[in-house]
């Protein structure tokens, strides 16, 4: 008898490793999907805002006309 219970034993620890180990790669799954989908996020609204930038460059002349930072310094 005392080996079919370090056989169960052994089993039942097998299981739980297992079962926490799949947990954990699914929970890092979840987290890398969430991780990736922010940086198509951040790269949609970063290709939106250079887009803006350079047609406000093209229509108002207004970053061409701006004083430069070395100006505006105090001394």
């Amino acid at each position: 008898m005392l080996q079919y219970s370090k056989l169960l034993r052994s089993r039942d620890e097998w299981k739980t490793k297992a079962v926490q180990r799949a947990t954990e790669l699914r929970e890092r799954r979840k987290a890398e999907k969430r991780s990736k989908e922010k940086i198509a996020e951040l790269s949609r609204q970063l290709v939106e805002l250079s887009q803006a930038l350079e047609d406000a460059k093209k229509n108002t002349g207004y970053l061409s006309q701006r004083p430069s930072l070395t100006s505006l310094k105090r001394g």
